[in-house]
């Protein structure tokens, strides 16, 4: 391994040292973090430090430096005649390959004229001629950098380049959320509920520009070292100004997570599917298990027609509000989820307070405790209504059953000068 210095570089090839060390569970997501910062400080390898430190023997540290050299020689081989081989892009010189998707590739890369890290998004070869999907990938590159929001992947620039379409974004020091799936299980419920309020938050400022995101799953949500979450990939967006390219009966996401009326491929789509799928996300955070398994056809059935599993049959120890809250974002119907993402940040807010306070914590600014008593009194105010209705139902069949008017008033005068009774 090369020792890192200030060379980007040379930091990377440490970074990609440690993650083959936590994919091959030699090490933690925290060791790393904690190595990292030392690699920094210190300008030494981060095999060095993690063999003084004695987290891995020599032995290891050698055969990973070996696997990764491996690895890189592969990725370079598999790229002759290919992208890498020319270097450069318009304004950027490409470093790596580290992505795929179903529209493009994505680069680590230097954008020259900044000076700067970026990831650069390049549209496949094979849809270079298709004209619908040149113009879904300019779509996807104008409408995202449009937005500016801190819990969205930020893009740079959109361009083409001798033939190959591209777009830079923001490179991001962190993992997805399927990698901390992938290689924890189940993730704790306070971190759960961090996560998903911070993607309600960026789902509510897409939402503000009329942008359906279509594709929220653990893969398109990254969190940075400093805890802070990035929904990415817009590839599959249905915005204001992709409605010509879109046709009923057309269906895009990924099928773990898509919603009911994006499996019957419904054409106008809005901010409660990328509800439903937080929630078929969220489902796979606390248990590790998507909501539904077997083939792409059968998976977008069940999310059609079958109920989501217990979730509290696979996990004991999840809070009943969070039970309610994942079944009300994941319900079939739309007019029966959450309206709005604020809705749900209320409900994740009130949670994690009451999971706070369970901890032996309570909240302490003036935001957090104003939360409370506006969720507290919209809470009442829907039981009350709640009470009103079943009330006017006992009242309707009092009636019918011949009881009687006089009964029925009487029952009715009782119950509002006693309601809480």
């Amino acid at each position: 391994m090369a020792t890192p210095g200030a060379n980007g570089t040379e930091l990377d090839e440490d970074f990609r040292y440690g993650q083959l060390a936590i994919e091959g569970r030699l090490i933690s997501p925290d060791q790393f973090d904690a190595a990292m910062d030392k690699v920094r400080e210190t300008h030494r390898s981060l095999a060095d430090i993690l063999v003084s430190e004695s987290t891995i023997d020599i032995t290891t540290a050698d055969r990973l430096t070996k696997a990764l050299r491996r690895i890189v020689r592969d990725e370079r081989a598999k790229s002759e005649g290919g992208m890498l081989v020319k270097k450069q892009i318009g304004g950027y010189k490409l470093i790596r390959r580290i992505g795929e998707g179903g529209m493009g590739e994505v680069y680590l890369a230097e954008q020259l004229t900044m000076h700067r890290t970026v990831a650069l998004k390049i549209l496949h070869n094979k849809w270079a001629d298709d004209e619908e999907f040149r113009k879904r990938f300019l779509l996807e590159a104008r409408a995202a950098g449009k937005l500016s929001h801190q819990n969205l992947i930020q893009v740079y620039d959109v361009g083409k380049y001798q033939g190959k379409y591209y777009f830079s974004m923001e490179f991001i020091d962190g993992v997805t959320v399927e990698d901390l799936i992938r290689h924890e299980g189940a993730m704790p419920v306070d971190k759960v509920i961090d996560i998903c309020m911070q993607v309600c938050q960026s789902l509510k400022y897409l939402a503000s520009h009329n942008i359906v995101h279509r594709d929220i799953k653990p893969a398109n949500i990254m969190v940075t070292k400093d805890g802070t979450v990035k929904l990415g990939d817009f590839g599959f967006i249905q915005s204001v100004w992709d409605a010509e390219l879109m046709q009923e009966g057309t269906t895009i996401g990924t099928p773990d997570y898509i919603s009911p009326e994006q499996a019957r491929g419904e054409r106008n789509l809005d901010v409660r599917s990328d509800i439903y799928s937080l929630g078929a996300s969220l489902f796979h955070m606390l248990t590790s298990k998507t909501l539904f398994s077997g083939t792409c056809s059968k998976v977008m059935r069940d999310h059609i027609e079958t109920e989501p599993p217990n979730l509290e049959d696979l996990r004991k120890d999840l809070p009943k509000d969070l039970l309610r809250i994942m079944r009300k974002m994941t319900a079939k119907q739309p007019i029966d989820r959450y309206q709005s993402p604020d809705e749900v940040i209320k409900d994740l807010e009130m949670l994690r307070i009451d999971v706070a306070s369970g901890q032996g914590a309570l909240p302490t600014s003036r935001s957090q405790i104003m939360n409370v008593i506006t969720a507290e009194k919209e809470r009442i105010a829907s039981l009350e209504n709640d009470l009103q209705g079943k009330n006017a139902k006992i009242v309707a069949w009092m009636i019918a059953t011949g009881i009687g008017w006089s009964a029925a008033v009487l029952f009715y005068v009782m119950w509002m000068m006693h309601p809480g009774k």
